[in-house]
């Protein structure tokens, strides 16, 4: 990641610069830390590499607690509900995300950090989406977020394997739809 060529957004698949890196699912916490190693070297000086890392579950979370609906968070709504009727909670955040303004807010984060003209921006590297699961899919955010996406290269973390053009959630849940990110495993020579 420290290689000046695949840095530049625009190489790897021209039109969308994802890559995405598998690991098993029990990796999850040590994952984190090597995440956190990472991107320490990335900013050592001979490097100075500026990225941006997200842990999505954190973002949804938080973003459920800044909505506000008469007076209370929606976090707190709808984990009262989730005590009533689980699957009603569920549609309730999926519709919350997917309709609600979590994606004009994480593009507003991701450009406020990165400026407008920042000659810096590198990586936007995501995680946590095995814990936001089912409630964030990572084919959805990717279809939501493609115009932003466009101007980073983005690295998720994905708690799954890659088999035959397909990425499966913890190694049984297909996610659909993410034909056209990379698999940065295949780049490393890691399988």
């Amino acid at each position: 990641m420290a290689d000046k060529g695949f840095q530049e957004p625009r190489t790897g698949n021209l039109f969308f610069p994802v890559y995405i890196y598998t690991y098993e699912p029990a990796e999850e916490y040590e994952m984190r830390k090597e995440i956190n190693l990472l991107i320490e070297k990335l900013k050592r000086p001979n490097n100075y590499l500026d990225s941006l890392v997200i842990n999505m579950y954190d973002e949804m979370i938080e973003y459920l607690k800044a909505e506000q609906f008469a007076n209370r968070s929606l976090f707190d709504l709808i984990s009262e509900k989730e005590k009533e009727d689980d699957e009603e909670a569920l549609t309730w955040v999926r519709d919350e995300i997917n309709e609600g303004n979590f994606y004009n807010n994480f593009t507003n984060k991701v450009k406020k950090h990165f400026g407008e003209n920042n000659e810096k921006k590198v990586y936007l590297v995501l995680y946590g989406f095995g814990t936001a699961y089912p409630y964030l899919r990572v084919s959805d955010f990717l279809k939501n977020t493609e115009q932003l996406i466009k101007e980073f290269k983005v690295i998720v973390f994905y708690p799954g394997n890659y088999d035959n053009n397909n990425y499966n959630m913890f190694g049984l849940l297909n996610d659909d739809n993410l034909y056209r990110a990379n698999h940065l495993n295949k780049y490393l020579a890691i399988e």
